[in-house]
């Protein structure tokens, strides 16, 4: 297992060190800014910055045109590539999610029939391991629904499919956000791109391995194979295969997504360990007669996953996926689950934006201010994300590989139960919930404790660190 970074230097602040907005009073009050939200994430702002002078500079800074989400955001997206070149490969996970919002507002879109508001499509960088932690955003894109889709568009002006394909597409989101998580990162390490059912667009997947990129996802459509003289679909093909091995996972709870309907992914599911049987082979995809772009054919992997004796009052689980990984051997194969399930890390960090940081509750009026501040607390909630992993390691992972020594000395001061001689990573973050006003009977840490018991810490090890070098002089 590769040894995971400490948290140390990886405080929110320290995500926006170097930050050039063009302007050094900008880039102070940035600092300050992050400074003052940090601690209590979901506070609003009027909390958070103070009234008065303080809240009205806030303001004014998110309002600045001179002020952007892509300049706020790349100090962080520089640190994670740092991350990422620790590392051969790296997971590239890609999902988008709505922010939703109430009262009146200008330039947000509709969201169907629950509010207006804008969408972000987000590019989360996650180690390939079995912690799966979570190394930052590597790119975010942000967009409002402001015009008629494609789709609504050929409806309504009977448009061919293939001039449809000419109008601007919520779809090509997926590539753009594979390019740019690939210009960032260069040749520091290989990026496996990972992606729900919503990616399964031939075209999508064309281009990707047009351009020799590496992806895994979901299968959403039963594809037509282009071998088939009889019209024979994927799903057809692989439940021939025979299953390879059996694998027990974990399957988290998930609650339902607003405006999901009775899609699968959008049922709620309760936790449990599921075993699942699995088979794969290659395919190859015959394009859509409705489709008139892209390669006639598209070879690719397919690793399938069947739930064996799911609870009678439970969806089976069920997974197609497509993948360019080798699927030669057994652990292959398993490597190409292990890859799609670490998709769930980028469902874990829209919560830590969502309920952490609570974004759709912050009084901000417009498109602008409203990325600034959603890039604002972009990296304050992957420091809560982590925090959260952080508290879930298991009890063999000693503190000293998420904390360093300073860390664990003053935490011993500071903790309000003795902590043992070599406190366990779970000991030590339990410590710091602790201090953030988390109660043992409320079940595990939660996001907001967690986030004020670090930064409670972080500054009294600063002080703690100043007392020394006074010592020294």
């Amino acid at each position: 297992m590769i040894k995971p970074t400490r948290l140390a230097a990886e405080s929110a602040v320290g995500e926006f060190a170097g930050a050039d907005l063009g302007d050094v009073r900008l880039e102070r009050r940035l600092m300050l800014m992050v400074e003052r939200l940090a601690p209590e994430p979901d506070a609003s702002l009027p909390v958070g910055l103070g009234t008065g002078a303080e809240l009205e500079a806030g303001y004014r800074f998110l309002r600045n045109s001179a002020v952007t989400a892509n300049g706020l955001l790349k100090p962080h997206i520089d640190a994670t590539v740092r991350r990422i070149s620790q590392h051969r490969e790296v997971l590239a996970v890609h999902d988008s999610t709505e922010f939703r919002f109430n009262g009146s507002r200008t330039d947000l879109g509709g969201l169907g029939r629950s509010g207006h508001g804008f969408l972000g499509h987000f590019t989360l960088a996650v180690e390939l391991d079995a912690r799966r932690d979570a190394l930052g955003v590597l790119a975010l894109e942000t967009w409002a629904r402001t015009h008629p889709t494609p789709t609504a568009l050929r409806r309504a002006k009977k448009l061919t499919v293939r001039e449809a394909l000419q109008v601007p597409n919520e779809q090509d989101r997926w590539l753009r956000g594979v390019e740019a998580a690939e210009q960032q990162v260069g040749t520091a390490s290989s990026l496996l791109h990972v992606m729900d059912s919503e990616a399964d667009d031939y075209d999508l997947m064309g281009a990707l391995v047009a351009a020799q990129r590496r992806f895994v996802i979901r299968l959403c459509y039963d594809r037509v194979l282009a071998t088939a003289s009889n019209g024979e679909k994927t799903k057809e093909m692989i439940a021939q295969r025979e299953v390879i091995c059996t694998k027990t996972v974990h399957l988290s709870r998930r609650g339902r997504r607003p405006g999901g309907g009775q899609r699968k992914r959008s049922v709620p599911r309760a936790e449990r360990l599921a075993t699942l049987a699995v088979s794969a082979g290659p395919a190859t995809f015959r394009r859509p007669n409705n489709f008139p772009v892209g390669p006639r054919t598209l070879p690719v992997n397919i690793v399938a996953v069947r739930e064996i004796n799911a609870p009678s009052d439970h969806e089976a689980v069920e997974w197609l996926l497509i993948t360019t990984e080798p699927i030669d051997s057994e652990e292959q194969v398993l490597k190409v689950i292990d890859c799609y399930r670490a998709r769930w890390r980028i469902e874990e960090y829209f919560k830590a934006l969502k309920t952490g940081c609570a974004i759709e509750k912050r009084q901000l009026e417009s498109m602008h201010t409203l990325r600034n501040g959603l890039a604002l607390f972009v990296p304050i909630a992957w420091t809560l994300l982590r925090l959260r992993a952080a508290s879930r390691l298991p009890e063999s992972v000693p503190s000293s590989e998420i904390l360093e020594p300073d860390e664990i000395t003053v935490l011993r001061k500071l903790a309000e139960k003795p902590l043992p001689p070599a406190p366990s990573a779970t000991e030590a973050m339990l410590a710091i919930a602790r201090l953030g006003g988390h109660l043992r009977s409320n079940g595990d840490p939660g996001w907001l404790v967690l986030g004020r018991g670090y930064e409670k810490l972080l500054a009294t090890v600063a002080g703690y660190r100043l007392a020394l070098q006074d010592q020294k002089k």
